[in-house]
């Protein structure tokens, strides 16, 4: 499936190496994948040039797909200690889209998920932000993401806020996960992530300090993409 994919074109693989709160069975929130499945996707990924990003909720589920190779952990719920460390030893990135929790909570008790899925979220309600915490404290590499169309990508500027408020980072590290550690991640450093010469003019200007207030970035007042202001509404 790996081959099949690349030869189609595809920019990355992601895996789901461990149950999610909207699937509709109730295995719970642990690793579904073998230890030995994921190690295979990770290999072939690899050697076709393509990161593997891994949605992992449960704690062995983290650590087991780290172990196998994988880039990027997204959600990591229930990181727990071991999991961290092995995050940290290999360089893996911890991306917590704490948005699609928001979103998630938006619908509970609408009739649009079903219990088991209710009941997995209430269990994700009550670690939010533990996980991204935990990863921060223990040194492991931090990239924003808002697992889109869970929660639409057009408030991820929202994340930055809930990194600070539920995962205990500093602004200013929350910041440099929403411009410099995605770039790093998907080795697009040398294009974009960071204002130096020869790279993408991409940048914005907002109402506020970001750097003592996380919800400065909710205030876009200026765009700039490669170099060219981009108008807004009402300009």
């Amino acid at each position: 499936m790996v081959r099949q994919l690349a030869a189609a074109g595809v920019d990355v693989i992601k895996i789901m190496a461990t149950g999610g709160v909207l699937d509709p069975g109730a295995m719970g929130l642990e690793q579904h994948f073998t230890d030995e499945e994921m190690k295979a996707i990770c290999d072939m990924a690899h050697a076709m040039h393509l990161k593997v990003a891994a949605h992992a909720h449960g704690a062995r589920g983290i650590e087991a797909a780290t172990r196998a190779g994988v880039d990027s952990i997204e959600h990591g719920t229930f990181l727990d200690a071991a999991g961290a460390a092995a995050m940290k030893a290999r360089g893996t990135y911890y991306s917590a889209t704490l948005m699609a929790f928001s979103g998630v909570q938006a619908v509970m008790g609408s009739g649009k998920l079903t219990p088991e899925m209710e009941a997995k979220a209430r269990q994700t309600f009550a670690v939010w932000g533990k996980g991204l915490n935990l990863a921060y404290k223990s040194g492991v590499k931090i990239a924003l993401g808002t697992d889109s169309a869970v929660a639409p990508h057009r408030d991820a500027n929202k994340e930055v806020e809930l990194m600070v408020t539920k995962g205990g980072m500093s602004p200013r590290d929350a910041l440099i996960a929403a411009t410099k550690g995605g770039p790093d991640l998907m080795n697009l450093s040398a294009e974009t992530g960071t204002l130096d010469l020869g790279k993408s003019a991409d940048l914005i200007a907002v109402d506020g300090d970001p750097l003592t207030d996380p919800t400065a970035v909710q205030r876009v007042d200026y765009v700039m993409v490669e170099g060219r202001p981009i108008p807004m509404e009402g300009q």
